[in-house]
């Protein structure tokens, strides 16, 4: 039986975004096929500190996980002159030889982190090792420690597109950075036919197509007439989603029928300002009620890379979408998928009133987001490409 060592940074614990979705999936399957799975992540933010074990008793009690590690990724400052000699000044020389000078990508590592993380190859024996995220590579870059195990890294998104905003930004040096940390892996997962097709042009190592899955077990379905909400709109507090909330509000709001229901989920809630007549739901645990209950997705963004979990969400429950382009990044069909999409504010407002008051189109897009979902994002579609990868 194949042993993972699996490691995703975030509080798994605390479902906010899109990227812990993917995670949890990932460690379904793992417990569907009867894969021992020992879990690594990073510990807590000072914020949720207190949220460490609980954590740890998610994954322990539902049997996503035999082992969870906890890694520190900076010690304790005390003494600066201490700290700056022992980690700080270590970390810069590791930098400065470990990665181009003018990269945009993060050095998210930390030695403490890479020396954790280390310590558990060297007590442990794997099969197969996934990394989350291009920026945490390094953790298996010394080759003597895998004892044979496959390394996988998966990428989650296409990261030099993340950073071309960036001042001072170097195309050539970061793209050559990000596809030098990929081949250090005997395979990489693509989340979408885009950058499977990028990595896989540039990239010597194995490129698969791992796309995201949302599973639709405990589906929940009501008639149009019987939903609650017209809109739902579902984002965490990024930077790419406080652009993109500002932007439907103050321009695509205004043009919107008087009345208009409106359900907004997540922490983006902290930044929309409170004269807006919406429901404001800060954390929701499951947002299947919240999908059931609502007629039309929103999407309006305007920066950021990769698939957009809360559209392959909305697709999976029937749901039209209304979208801008950067929404639709990811989507194996760029037409007929349930998306209405638009850049420009009242041609986005006109497709949500379009899809209000119009049966007939509104079941159209219903049917071709269902189509689009159970082709490309259902269980079944990941569940083939991950037996493939672990056979």
């Amino acid at each position: 039986m194949k042993r993972i060592l699996y490691f995703f940074p975030d509080n798994v614990g605390q479902q906010t975004a899109g990227n812990k979705t993917r995670a949890i999936q990932l460690l379904k399957y793992f417990k569907e096929k009867g894969y021992p799975v020992d879990f690594a992540s990073l510990k807590h933010e000072k914020a949720d500190q207190e949220t460490e074990q609980d954590t740890i008793d998610f994954l322990i009690d539902n049997k996503l996980a035999n082992n969870v590690y906890l890694l520190p990724r900076k010690p304790g400052k005390g003494n600066p002159v201490v700290y700056f000699l022992k980690y700080k000044l270590w970390d810069l020389v590791y930098y400065w030889f470990a990665y181009p000078v003018r990269s945009n990508i993060p050095t998210f590592l930390t030695i403490r982190l890479k020396h954790a993380f280390e310590d558990i190859l060297k007590a442990n024996t794997y099969d197969n090792i996934i990394i989350s995220y291009v920026t945490c590579a390094g953790l298996v870059s010394n080759k003597s420690l895998l004892k044979g195990a496959k390394t996988i890294i998966d990428t989650h998104d296409f990261i030099t597109a993340q950073f071309k905003y960036k001042k001072r930004f170097n195309l050539g040096v970061t793209f050559q950075d990000e596809i030098s940390r990929l081949n250090s892996f005997d395979e990489v997962w693509a989340i979408s036919h885009e950058e499977q097709y990028v990595f896989g042009q540039f990239c010597r190592s194995t490129v698969r197509l791992v796309p995201l899955m949302i599973d639709m077990d405990h589906l929940v379905t009501k008639p149009v007439a019987e939903k609650k909400y017209d809109l739902i709109y579902v984002a965490s507090d990024n930077v790419h989603n406080k652009r993109s909330a500002d932007w439907f509000f103050e321009h695509v709001y205004p043009l919107l029928p008087e009345g208009i229901r409106i359900c907004v989920i997540g922490l983006i809630n902290r930044s929309i300002p409170e004269k807006y007549k919406i429901e404001r739901v800060a954390y929701a645990e499951s947002l299947d009620d919240y999908y059931a209950a609502s007629k039309i997705a929103l999407c309006p963004m305007l920066t950021g890379t990769g698939v957009k979990v809360k559209v392959v969400e909305a697709l999976a429950h029937g749901l039209p979408v209304v979208s801008t382009l950067r929404g639709i990044d990811g989507l194996p069909n760029k037409r007929l998928n349930g998306c209405l999409v638009s850049d420009d504010p009242a041609e986005f407002a006109q497709n949500i009133i379009t899809l209000l008051n119009d049966k007939e189109e509104y079941a159209t897009q219903s049917a071709f987001a269902k189509e689009l979902f159970n082709n490309s994002f259902s269980k079944t579609v990941l569940y083939k490409e991950l037996d493939s990868a672990f056979k």
